[in-house]
């Protein structure tokens, strides 16, 4: 026999949509605290059961099994089905058990009953969103506006700051302000693989909380993996695990070797480095995060893990000057006051090149827009190009949402220039999306939407 989770939840379509992770996240970022992880875990192992089923049988048959061992069964079920619950994938009825899961595997049976009510429904966040953007590829994104970047670096021995970036990200997310960009480097998605970690490292509760939320879909390197790009920075083996900061127009780079994951300690460090470059926290509000993760434009980064720091490491190559000398002020200013237990070092960055995929990396404005309307020459083609030029040269908007909007303009125009009448209606709504995003840049806002407006009158 196999032992699996099970959670069981019956109602109809609208409230069996989602999973935990949905509700563990809304429950962490919409509390009086900035982030309630009690609260959360809680929400993750309600109604938690424990089935043991045969490992031979079906899974449509270990779902009505679940559904009567909760007590939940109702004669007006329309239909019951099982979901994993990290992935949210559903699991086909046919499908083998032991083939399709492991031993202790979380799971949603859902039974669906007839509604008695009408909805609005709104999509469902992405809780995700709220760890992923702590990732090196996230910070990929913003590469071309030059920061003293601060990339974590542990491996698979280091599970409690592995452990620690996840249950403090609001904290590290308010540290990445004006001047300073923190993240982490782990490998590349895989559920299957870093799920056998994870089960080592934490304990249930708070393991399927993290879970649910998607936030251990990833794992750390071992340690040659992650000396592969590391000894680029300038950073050995046995430096790990460390906070080691880089950028500006030198390649030197900045070592903290990290011997506490403990709270405190961590704290004591961005203190010291904060207090160095002048910054101050930034407002990060996580339900704000979990809120806006609601857009429905969403595209997985081309490139991540070790891979993206390499490419955030050679991408600054042709920012301005000006921009450049301000952060290595800024790391400057750290050096010195950083004390005898900072490492500093010379990695060989100016010799870095990538040549990956990535999305507005490496280009200057003039060349992005330029290959924008070489591929784009229709008059909405021409008349985008103009809307993107004013996004990425706008001084008031945050280059995120510089990188945001510019991605927005890249998919909307596919949809206006497409002869498929379903496409060219969700030009409408693509377009409106822009119109709405450019009131993030005060100083393009009304320019933006003179142009959008004419696109969707014609």
């Amino acid at each position: 026999m196999m032992e699996l989770d099970v959670v069981v939840w019956v109602g109809d379509h609208a409230r069996l949509r989602g999973g935990p992770g949905h509700r563990a996240a809304y429950a962490l970022t919409n509390s009086d605290a900035p982030v309630d992880w009690d609260k959360a875990t809680t929400i993750a192992n309600r109604d938690l059961l424990t089935v043991e089923t045969d490992p031979q049988g079906t899974v449509g048959a270990f779902a009505k099994q679940a559904l009567q061992a909760s007590w939940n069964d109702r004669a007006d079920v329309l239909r019951v089905w099982a979901e994993d619950a990290v992935t949210g994938a559903s699991l086909a009825d046919d499908a083998v058990v032991g083939e399709v899961l492991d031993p202790g595997d979380l799971v949603v049976v859902k039974a669906e009953v007839p509604s008695t009510s009408s909805y609005q429904l709104l999509s469902l966040g992405r809780p995700e969103q709220l760890f992923d953007v702590l990732h090196v590829s996230a910070a990929l994104e913003v590469a071309a506006w030059p920061r003293l970047w601060g990339a974590f670096l542990y491996t698979e021995e280091d599970a409690d700051l592995a452990t620690y970036v996840r249950t403090h990200f609001d904290e590290l997310n308010a540290l990445s302000g004006k001047h300073l960009r923190l993240f982490v480097v782990e490998r590349p998605p895989d559920w299957k693989r870093a799920k056998k970690y994870w089960r080592a490292q934490i304990e249930p509760p708070l393991l399927r909380a993290l879970a649910t939320m998607r936030w251990l879909k990833t794992m750390p390197y071992d340690k040659s993996g992650l000396y592969d790009v590391a000894r680029d920075l300038g950073v050995a083996p046995d430096q790990f695990p460390c906070l080691v900061l880089f950028g500006g127009s030198s390649d030197d780079t900045i070592i903290f070797p990290i011997r506490s994951a403990a709270p405190a300690a961590m704290r004591e460090l961005f203190a010291t480095i904060l207090g160095a470059i002048g910054d101050e926290p930034v407002d990060y509000q996580p339900d704000k995060v979990f809120e806006d993760s609601r857009d429905r434009h969403r595209r997985e980064p081309s490139v991540q893990g070790a891979e993206a720091l390499q490419a955030l490491a050679a991408s600054a190559s042709w920012a301005d000057r000006a921009a450049l000398a301000r952060v290595e002020a800024a790391k400057q200013a750290v050096r010195e006051v950083a004390g005898p237990n900072v490492i500093v070092a010379h990695g060989n960055l100016r010799d870095l090149t990538f040549t990956g995929p990535t999305t507005f990396i490496n280009k200057p404005i003039d060349t992005v827009i330029s290959d924008f309307q070489n591929t784009y020459a229709s008059t909405a083609g021409g008349q985008l190009a103009e809307v993107l030029r004013l996004v990425l040269t706008s001084a008031d908007l945050a280059p995120a949402d510089k990188v945001d909007l510019a991605r927005r303009v890249t998919d909307a125009v596919a949809y206006v220039e497409s002869d498929d009448e379903n496409e060219r209606w969700s030009a409408k709504y693509a377009l409106q999306d822009i119109e709405i995003a450019a009131y993030r840049g005060r100083d393009i806002a009304d320019a933006v939407r003179t142009i959008i407006r004419n696109l969707r009158n014609e």
